[in-house]
């Protein structure tokens, strides 16, 4: 016979502060007002303990009275959030990385953004050599011809991402995909594979090999690669470029939170292709 023993009790444990926190998430994950009894009900806070912190917490700046005399998180809290996000700014966080893909790889490397029906370039990390490819940051790409943004729409509920494509897919060269159920086709084998493809699609000459980012809730939040000539692909520079794509996107994703297994999935299933 066994006997479990009580859990220890917390001895840093501020109960005014718990309630605070509680009191905060619940409102946070309500996009209502709530009133004091109804807070005090559904927490099991006295009436007067959760008076006296929304009181506390208004005065600060944290909550507001809403039009029906509830209450809701304040402006504070978005100033703080957006203070929050410029430490962890993408752009920011991924370019050390994206600085190491370059001089890996000796090629441009890139970072894309998806801006609703167009992609968007983050940044453009440009090689030590005489001759190389460059995009301007705060460029837009179409979003069907782009290996890092379909590397962005494989990863989207499939409504979603047939919501973001143009009515028309442009044909940029004579290599564009603009059928859309060959490119959705095209979609679900990077999905299996992590790796996008633009294979002179976008600009003759020109070849991209791209991967997603993932962020903490495991959403598709950028792409990421290379561009280079069409010597890239290149069947043994090609598979090494894979790899050094796929550890970078790892490296970004879980440097912002990123904890699934899905990285891991693509380096087998991408050995197993070769």
């Amino acid at each position: 016979m066994s006997f479990k023993h009580p859990p220890a009790a917390n001895k840093y444990a501020v109960p005014a502060v718990e309630q605070m926190l509680d009191i905060v998430e619940h409102l946070a994950q309500n996009h209502r007002g709530y009133g004091i009894t109804e807070l005090a009900r559904k927490l099991g806070i006295s009436t007067n303990g959760v008076f006296r912190i929304l009181k506390c917490l208004a005065e600060r700046g944290y909550v507001e009275a809403d039009p029906t005399g509830g209450y809701r998180l304040g402006t504070k809290f978005f100033t703080l959030g957006m203070q929050l996000h410029a430490r962890f700014d993408l752009r920011r966080r991924a370019r050390l990385h994206l600085d190491r893909l370059c001089e890996q790889s000796g090629e441009t490397v890139q970072l894309y953004t998806l801006q609703e029906d167009h992609a968007l370039v983050l940044d453009c990390v440009t090689p030590a050599a005489s001759s190389f490819i460059q995009v301007l940051p705060g460029s837009r790409m179409e979003i069907h011809a782009s290996a890092f943004s379909k590397a962005v729409l494989a990863f989207l509920p499939e409504d979603e991402a047939r919501r973001r494509l143009p009515r028309k897919l442009a044909a940029l060269t004579p290599h564009t995909v603009t059928d859309k159920e060959r490119l959705f086709e095209e979609i679900a084998r990077i999905r299996a594979t992590g790796l996008g493809y633009d294979r002179e699609g976008y600009m003759l000459g020109i070849f991209c090999i791209g991967a997603p980012v993932f962020d903490v809730n495991g959403e598709p939040v950028a792409g990421l690669g290379v561009t280079g000539l069409v010597s890239v692909s290149h069947p043994k520079k090609q598979f090494v470029l894979e790899q050094a794509i796929l550890a970078c996107a790892e490296s970004i994703s879980r440097d912002i939170g990123y904890e699934g297994g899905r990285f891991a999935e693509f380096q087998s299933q991408l050995k197993d292709n070769r």
